[in-house]
């Protein structure tokens, strides 16, 4: 089975802003994937498909739509590395449950956009093989995060390009947390404190190896997409909803849960807002609609 897509992008710069200023935040946070917003978002197929295919599908056309997109991925970075700093430690359980609604919430819509109308067994196992990377990421242990690197020198400047460089699959693949990788690599504080502290140096280290990452990861999900596009979604869904097992942070004690289920409640809302017709109407566009051959 062969099925083609195609891509039609809006250059809506002040949209595309904000919700790469969303994908940055979510870049922020342990456990949330940047491309699982993009997802969730409705830009991910558009996203892919204009870092993979930057110059076969028109530049320009991709330029206006990449550039306020990436721009509001660094306010994202740089503005809320703070906030959500505080967020997580003043009040955890509310902030995670809000992610886990935003993610749950957008269920119904990833499903829509996937085009699968009916069961079928090979969906259902890339659904669970999706759901099982994930787990698997979220069950195990996070180290400790090492002292930043704050000084740039030939050999942390490589370091630090080699780890926003694999950081960035983060971006595209939904479900996979770019900060739990980073984590991994021990360089979590690294990009918190770069990004919190307006360090200039590190912070164009990490623009330019997640931007060379983002291209090249793009082109094969970008291929995926147009050649397997249900199979492909039937992946992201797994992904992007095995992400709420890293997320899940228990039920706060007492009166306290009334925040957790308070940001759940705002988290699904949004979620399901964007997935229904409520985003055609603001942005004043009609979607074409995915065309397959069989």
């Amino acid at each position: 089975m062969s099925e083609q897509i195609e891509f039609e992008k809006k250059p809506w710069s002040i949209m595309n802003g904000l919700k790469g200023m969303a994908i940055g935040m979510a870049n922020i946070i342990p456990g949330v994937s940047g491309g699982s917003i993009a997802v969730i978002t409705g830009i991910y197929d558009e996203l892919v498909d204009a870092f993979g295919n930057f110059f076969r599908t028109g530049w320009k056309k991709n330029a206006f739509f990449l550039i306020p997109l990436v721009f509001g991925v660094l306010v994202g970075n740089v503005a809320f590395a703070r906030l959500i700093g505080f967020l997580l430690e003043t009040f955890p359980g509310a902030t995670s449950w809000g992610f886990i609604g935003l993610i749950l919430g957008s269920a119904p819509y990833l499903v829509k956009k996937a085009g699968i109308t009916k069961f079928a067994w090979e969906y259902a196992i890339l659904f669970l093989a999706g759901l099982g990377i994930v787990l698997w990421m979220g069950l195990t242990p996070r180290p400790e995060a090492s002292p930043p690197i704050t000084d740039i020198t030939l050999v942390t400047g490589v370091l630090i390009f080699l780890a926003a460089f694999i950081a960035s699959i983060a971006m595209i693949i939904p479900g996979v947390s770019g900060s739990f990788l980073l984590l991994l690599i021990g360089m979590y504080s690294t990009m918190r404190q770069g990004f919190g502290d307006l360090n200039i140096p590190v912070i164009l280290l990490f623009v330019v190896g997640t931007l060379f990452g983002v291209v090249l990861v793009s082109k094969g999900i970008a291929a995926l997409l147009k050649m397997f596009h249900r199979g492909t979604y039937a992946v992201v869904i797994g992904l992007v909803v095995g992400s709420v097992v890293a997320l899940y942070p228990g039920f706060s004690p007492g009166l306290a849960i009334l925040g957790d289920v308070l940001g759940f409640v705002i988290g699904a809302g949004l979620s399901l807002t964007l997935g229904t017709g409520m985003k055609e109407k603001i942005l004043k566009q009609h979607p074409k609609n995915v065309k397959s051959e069989e």
